[in-house]
This record gives C-alpha cells, structure tokens and sequence, in this order.
C-alpha cells in the first residue's frame, strides 16, 4: 500500500503543527499563570524566638541567633541584649553574661556562659556553661529570670 505524498498531505501537516504550538503555547501560559499565583501567596511568617521576664516587664525578641548569637549583659557598649540597671537585681547580671545561639551541629538553640561571676541557672538549677535551650524553660541570670519562648504558636494535640 502506497502513502500519497502529493500536495493533499500539506494541510494535515499544517495542521497538526499548528496542533502542537497551540499546546505548547497553552502549557506555558498555565505555568506562567501557576508561577504568578504562587508569588501572590505570602511567605510563611518565621517564628521568631524571644525572652521575656515571667512579669512580662522585660522582652527581647532573639532575631539574629546565627552561629555568633546574641550576648546579654549590662554591657551597653558589648551585649547585644541589655539588662538595664532600672531591672531589679540587674547587679547579678555581668557585663557579658551570656550567649544565646542556634548551633547547626545538634539542631538546638544554645545557652553559654560567659564565665559570669553568679553563672546561669535552667529551670531553678545550676546549669554547665553549655545548655541547650527549649520552648518555656526559665533562664537565670544571676537572679534574673527570663522565660525563652521559641516563637512556635502551641495548638495542642491535632487529632
């Protein structure tokens, strides 16, 4: 059986390209359209962990916990988050007391002493001068308490 390859072949070979650029054309405005819409949805909000004093007259929102962290101290001119001399028992609080930071070889947030003269206490206990931190435990520094939140909103159980 022979295939006619005489000029009646022509338009159904324009028509089928035709066929296919229509598609491709199609297939790139719908993931053009997708790319948009998905740039219109807003990033998630990133938690940002912060400390507090349990009366709440103390707040400090811990931004920037990269590997250098964030240092507390009643140093104005060498700690990032200042405890204030106005904050009752501040004297306890040395200079550069402690570090705050995010160490990327366990996952976890990190609380150094800074070879304070009265240390840092965890939860009412004297704590080594490396502690890892979590979500609601209270920090002692000296004898000043801050609760470290880790920023996450807690919904309770899913199911």
């Amino acid at each position: 059986m022979e295939l006619p390859l005489g000029p009646a072949i022509f338009p159904a070979v324009i028509a089928a390209l035709t066929l296919l650029v229509v598609g491709i054309v199609a297939l790139g405005l719908v993931i053009l359209w997708h790319r948009r819409r998905a740039a219109l949805v807003p990033p998630p909000t990133a938690c940002i962990p912060y400390l507090k004093s349990p009366d709440e007259a103390i707040y400090f929102r811990l931004d920037k916990l990269s590997q250098d962290g964030v240092v507390i101290g009643r140093s104005k001119d060498d700690a990032d988050l200042v405890i204030d001399k106005t904050i009752p028992y501040a004297d306890t609080v040395s200079e550069r007391h402690a570090r705050i930071y995010y160490d990327p070889t366990c996952g976890y947030i990190v609380i150094e002493d800074l070879e304070s003269a009265h240390g840092i206490f965890i939860n009412g206990r004297r704590a080594p001068r490396k502690n890892l931190l979590k979500d609601g435990w209270t920090i002692g520094l000296g004898t000043v308490a801050l609760v470290y939140r880790d920023g996450e909103s807690d919904t309770g159980p899913l199911g």
